[in-house]
């Protein structure tokens, strides 16, 4: 793959984020000319990888031509955003509107977003697929649906918008405050692990080295103009089941603490991946606990 995209210029936008940093080496790697976008400058980049330091709310976009626009920049968190809707919105949908009205006024033709699987809301233990209505329970959510519904209009004359809906997303330097990283540090300082529920809530895994893969086969797709792919394994595992494979991985024994859980948090989600397999070539490779 390197090298077959050289010369084309990708911009990412919230690049020192857990997936950007690994979208911006996959990236590089596989030959894109590209450009980090963030709030906060991003340390150790890739040699040959600029930096643009602002804000999507507010600040200026590149007044230069790419080839495609990898959308990250967000704020992110299911509580959080219960607490902070209007922050949620001014960065998750007002920048996005401002990103896509820059894009469409020449600078670029072609965007990739990251969606969520927040979108579906409670499915009943049923896969999701793309076609399911959104049903969302949190403003985090609401953002995210309305992110897509402001790229169903970007791709318009020829413009070409991709949502790609991450099923929980996990890999080495995840944010601290996500399961598997906050369960691993607990464990590893014998503190207590709160667990919200009863432990059965299931979540469909995706390493964020698939979630790479996935990004870059959505930057080449051909086909309609705005389209919506599942990114996620077909497979789910409870919080306790992530406890325990952690317990197996580190030989610590947890000291579980249950709390009653948050209204906001659905039970269960779980990917019907089989539209991202048939047209962008795209299956996931790492299962979980695998590279735990």
């Amino acid at each position: 793959m390197s090298g077959s995209n050289t010369h084309r210029r990708a911009l990412v936008t919230g690049a020192s984020g857990f997936i950007g940093s690994y979208v911006v080496r996959g990236m590089s790697d596989a030959g894109y000319d590209v450009t980090a976008l963030d709030i906060r400058n991003t340390p150790a980049l890739p040699d040959g990888v600029g930096m643009v330091v602002a804000d999507i709310r507010h600040d200026p976009f590149p007044e230069e031509p790419f080839d495609v626009v990898i959308h990250l920049a967000a704020l992110g968190g299911v509580r959080a955003s219960v607490e902070r809707p209007a922050d949620y919105q001014a960065t998750n949908v007002d920048g996005t509107r401002r990103l896509l009205d820059w894009a469409s006024s020449g600078w670029c033709g072609r965007v990739v977003f990251a969606s969520s699987s927040s979108v579906y809301g409670v499915t009943g233990g049923r896969a999701s697929v793309e076609t399911d209505p959104p049903a969302p329970l949190s403003p985090y959510a609401v953002t995210k649906a309305a992110g897509e519904e402001l790229g169903r209009r970007f791709a318009v004359e020829g413009r070409t918008f991709t949502a790609l809906r991450f099923f929980t997303v996990w890999g080495e330097g995840q944010r601290p405050d996500l399961a598997l990283a906050l369960f691993r540090r607990k464990l590893q300082a014998s503190e207590a692990i709160t667990v919200f529920g009863d432990g059965r809530q299931r979540r469909d895994l995706t390493h964020a080295s698939d979630v790479v893969r996935a990004v870059l086969a959505a930057a080449d797709r051909s086909g309609p103009g705005f389209r919506i792919f599942n990114i996620g394994t077909g497979r789910n595992h409870s919080v306790l089941e992530m406890v325990g494979a952690l317990e197996s991985k580190l030989g610590l024994t947890a000291n579980l603490r249950f709390e009653p859980g948050h209204p906001a948090d659905v039970p269960e989600t779980l990917a019907d991946p089989r539209r991202a397999a048939e047209e962008l070539g795209w299956i996931a490779r790492v299962r979980f606990p695998d590279g735990l």
